[in-house]
C-alpha cells in the first residue's frame, strides 16, 4: 500500500492490479477506473486525496527557516524516467538526507509492474514526481496529481527570478498560469566526438560554433571502412534535436492546438538537416548508445548529461558547441530543464517543498555545476563552476553553456506523443522511401488526429 498507510495487507478495496486490468480493458477505460478509484484507496490508507496545503503536523515558520515536524516523514520520489537509485542519490538523495535527516527519503525506480499506473492502482503514495519538462506535468494530469505550488513558493520565499527564466515560462503555460512543478536542473543538448577516430583517420577535430553544414560535411569524411568495420561520422539524436532546436519552432500551436509542420516553415530546414544527417549513416540511426559502447561512430549530438548516465571512462572524447544552422547563426538549443513536481496527494506538501527549495540554494546548485550538471540558479558563481569537479576533468564543458539557450516555444500537453509522429519520417525520408512534402502532410494528419483524440479522452 501506500507509503503513508495505514492499512495491513488485504484490507479494505482488495482489487488487485490483475482484476483491474481486466475489468478495465486498459487504455482509456483503465485510466479512468485508476482516476476514480485513487481516491477511494488513498482515503481508505489514511491519504486525503486532493489534499491541499497539508503540512503533516508542521509547524509554519518563517520564510527560509526549517519547518519543524512533529511526527516522522516520509517524502517518496518517483519518475518514469528510470533512473537507478544510484543515480538519483548521487544527483539528489544524498544531498536531501543529509540537509534533513530527520525525513526519510524514500525513491521508487520505475520499471516492469512499477509504471506510473500500476503503482496509482496499488495505492502506493508519490510525494514529489519528477521527469524533463515534456512528459512531468502532463503525467500528474493524467492521474489527477498536479498540485499548484504558488502558495508555498510564496510561503517560504523562494524567489523564482533567481531561477532559468524560459524553464519557469514553460512551467507557468504547462500549469494554465499555475506552478505545478519547479525546475532543480537544466538539460540541453551537446555534440561529442572521440579523438581516437580521429586521429586515426588523420582529420581535424570538430571546433566551437561550427555550423550543421560543416558538421555533415565532416561527418563523411568520417563515414568509411577500414580494417574491415565500419565507421560513422555523424549520431543523431532526433528528439531532443527537434525539441530542442535552436529556432524555437513548436510542435504544436498553443493558440490553434494544430500541428506547425505545415504551417511554420523553419521545420523544412530543421528537417532537412536531420535528413542530411542520416543519409551519411545510410538512412539508420546511430547515436550516444553506439559512439559510447561501439566506439565505431565519431561524432554524436546528445544529451549534455550523456557522460553523467554512460560510463566514459574507456573513451577518448571531448565536446564543442551544439551545431548552428546557417539561418540562425550562434544561436545554442533549447534548455531541457528536468521538473519537480509535488502531488496533489501528499501529506507532507510543506516538507516536500523544503527540500525541493533546498536543492536550489546557491550550495545545492553550486555542488551541482561544480559536478557538469546545469545549474537552474542562474548567478555568475555558480556557472562559472560548471564541470570544475566533474570526474572527467580537462573537457570543454563551457561549450555547453558559452552561449545563451534559445528560449523555449510555448509547451503544450500533447508534445510528448507530437516527438514520435515527427521523429517517425526522418529515415524513410533519407532512405527516399518518401518525398519531403508527402512526409509533411503525413504528419500533418497524424498530429490533428492525435489531438483529436486526446480532447476525446
Amino acid at each position: 500500500m501506500g507509503a503513508h498507510s495505514n492499512c495491513s495487507k488485504g484490507e479494505v478495496l482488495q482489487l488487485t492490479l490483475a482484476e483491474i486490468r481486466k475489468a478495465s480493458g486498459g487504455g482509456k477505460s483503465r485510466r479512468l477506473a485508476i482516476v476514480c478509484l485513487l481516491p477511494l484507496l488513498l482515503a481508505a490508507c489514511g491519504g486525503k486525496a486532493g489534499e491541499s496545503g497539508g503540512s503533516g503536523g508542521t509547524e509554519k515558520a518563517a520564510a527560509g527557516t526549517e519547518s519543524v515536524s512533529k511526527g516522522p516523514v516520509k517524502l517518496v520520489f518517483y519518475s518514469t524516467a528510470g533512473w537507478t537509485p544510484e543515480a538519483f542519490n548521487e544527483r539528489f538523495g544524498d544531498a536531501m538526507r543529509k540537509k534533513f535527516p530527520q525525513y526519510e527519503i524514500e525513491y521508487i525506480q520505475s520499471g516492469k509492474d512499477m509504471q506510473l499506473a500500476d503503482l496509482m492502482v496499488a495505492g502506493q503514495q508519490i510525494d514529489v514526481f519528477w521527469q524533463a519538462v515534456d512528459v512531468t506535468i502532463q503525467q500528474m494530469q493524467e492521474y489527477k496529481l498536479e498540485y499548484d505550488m504558488s502558495p508555498l513558493i510564496q510561503k517560504h520565499g523562494l524567489d523564482l527570478s533567481t531561477l532559468e527564466k524560459s524553464s519557469i515560462d514553460a512551467i507557468r503555460a504547462l500549469s494554465d498560469g499555475k506552478m505545478y512543478a519547479l525546475p532543480l536542473v537544466i538539460n540541453t543538448a551537446a555534440l561529442y566526438y572521440n579523438k581516437d577516430l580521429f586521429d586515426k583517420m588523420g582529420v581535424p577535430y570538430p571546433k566551437d560554433n561550427m555550423t550543421w553544414d560543416q558538421i555533415i560535411e565532416l561527418a563523411k569524411r568520417m563515414n568509411r571502412t577500414d580494417g574491415g568495420l565500419q565507421y560513422f561520422g555523424l549520431g543523431t539524436s532526433v528528439n531532443h534535436n527537434f525539441s530542442l532546436n535552436p529556432q524555437s519552432v513548436p510542435y504544436v500551436d498553443r493558440k490553434t492546438e494544430k500541428a506547425t509542420i505545415l504551417t511554420d516553415q523553419k521545420w523544412k530546414t530543421i528537417y532537412e538537416i536531420m535528413v542530411e544527417a542520416y543519409k551519411t549513416t545510410g538512412g539508420t540511426a546511430k547515436g550516444p548508445t553506439q559512439f559510447v559502447t561501439d566506439k565505431n561512430v565519431a561524432m554524436t549530438e546528445g544529451l549534455a548529461n550523456l557522460f553523467l548516465n554512460q560510463d566514459m571512462t574507456g573513451l577518448n572524447w571531448d565536446m564543442v558547441t551544439y551545431p548552428t544552422y546557417r539561418e540562425a547563426p550562434g544561436r545554442a538549443p533549447q534548455p531541457y530543464p528536468t521538473l519537480f513536481g509535488i502531488t496533489a496527494t501528499s501529506k507532507f506538501k510543506d516538507e516536500a517543498f523544503q527540500v525541493l527549495r533546498h536543492m536550489l540554494s546557491e550550495q545545492e546548485q553550486l555542488s551541482l555545476s561544480e559536478r557538469a550538471i546545469i545549474p537552474v540558479l542562474q548567478k555568475d558563481s555558480v556557472m562559472k563552476a560548471f564541470g570544475t569537479k566533474s570526474k572527467y576533468p580537462d573537457k570543454n564543458y563551457q561549450s555547453i553553456l558559452n552561449r545563451k539557450f534559445s528560449p523555449m516555444p510555448d509547451k503544450t500537453k500533447y508534445d510528448s506523443k507530437a516527438q514520435s509522429i515527427y521523429n517517425k519520417y526522418v529515415s524513410p525520408v533519407a532512405k527516399g522511401e518518401l518525398d519531403m512534402n508527402s512526409a509533411f502532410r503525413k504528419i500533418d494528419e497524424e498530429m490533428n488526429a492525435m489531438i483529436a483524440a486526446e480532447k476525446g479522452k
